[in-house]
């Protein structure tokens, strides 16, 4: 069932958001999105750990400029549009989506009444999702073929997709706003295919819930997540390793060595290049550059949250006489 709300504030929004799985969301469930990863995703929906998301600059300004870059491909377009303030949710498949903007048409419905006004209605035609990309960005994440097709990063083209599936709507349009000054106006329609390989996945993904099933971590990228969930010692237990624990504590040990050793190869490197640049605030060359200006010192006062004190000790090794 279909369901289109406006949420009166960010707290019943963000309360919608926690019940399904949203467009923004969809792309940690095929290990595609640079947000999260789905073992992450999983933990973070089943309540297990709580991310916090903190706003950048760049994000800031990517809503600043929102609705200045909708109208003015709008107008470009000689298109209507509308901001999108509802929030759609499938209860059924636990699907949900907030939006950008809508293209629109308008025209007034005659009423049957002598006298009476007509009224206007609108009707949606297409979503118009709204990217502000930095040309760097473009560059690395972006594909134009030798044809200048362009391809969003696969994370936002999956995310269309589900805001397609969920408003039925024909098309949406992904307007990438590059470097301040140029606009890349993208097409997309449903793809059926796509579209079954979502509903898989969220079918998949809300079934692993039910049995608590999450997926496998990423070791090297879940580190964070995983020492928030393992973020508790029960005081005085103790247990013998297995061999599996064995074999990661000499890896553990290695790397911290490895660790130790580039750390005073940095911190010498560092001390010699001081030596040499003096009190230069930069030092530039055409394949590389060095800054070392001042911070300014400043009083901070912050609350440490507990956490657990992980180290690995090895027996040093008698020395034959």
């Amino acid at each position: 069932m279909i369901e289109k709300i406006i949420p009166k504030d960010e707290t019943e929004w963000l309360a919608l958001r926690a019940k399904n799985v949203n467009s923004t969301d969809i792309a940690a469930l095929f290990g595609l999105s640079p947000y999260a990863t789905e073992f992450e995703f999983w933990h973070r929906i089943k309540g297990n750990v709580v991310v916090n998301f903190q706003e950048n600059q760049r994000s800031k300004w990517g809503k600043r400029l929102e609705t200045s870059i909708a109208e003015g491909v709008a107008e470009d377009k000689e298109w209507k549009i509308r901001p999108m303030k509802e929030y759609i949710q499938d209860t059924e498949l636990r699907i949900g989506s907030s939006f950008d903007f809508a293209v629109v048409d308008s025209f007034h419905q005659p009423s049957m009444e002598a006298g009476a006004i007509h009224a206007e209605v609108i009707k949606d035609l297409a979503i118009l999702e709204i990217k502000n990309v930095d040309g760097m960005q473009f560059r690395n994440g972006w594909i134009v073929d030798e044809n200048k097709n362009v391809e969003a990063p696969p994370h936002i083209e999956l995310q269309v997709q589900h805001q397609l599936m969920l408003t039925g709507l024909p098309l949406a349009y992904i307007a990438a706003f590059i470097g301040g000054n140029d606009v890349k106006l993208l097409t997309r329609t449903p793809d059926a295919k796509v579209a079954a390989k979502i509903k898989a996945k969220i079918e998949h993904f809300w079934m692993s819930q039910e049995r608590n099933m999450p997926p496998q971590p990423n070791f090297a990228k879940d580190a964070e997540i995983i020492s928030k969930l393992y973020g508790y010692a029960e005081q005085g237990k103790i247990i013998e390793p297995n061999d599996d624990v064995r074999r990661l504590a000499k890896v553990y040990k290695e790397a911290s060595l490895a660790e130790k050793k580039a750390k005073a190869e940095k911190d010498a490197a560092k001390a010699e290049i001081l030596t040499l640049i003096g009190n230069a605030e930069k030092c530039k060359a055409e394949d590389f550059s060095i800054s070392a200006s001042m911070i300014k010192p400043c009083v901070m006062q912050y609350t440490r949250e507990g956490y657990r004190d992980f180290r690995v000790f090895w027996k040093k090794e008698k020395e034959e006489k």
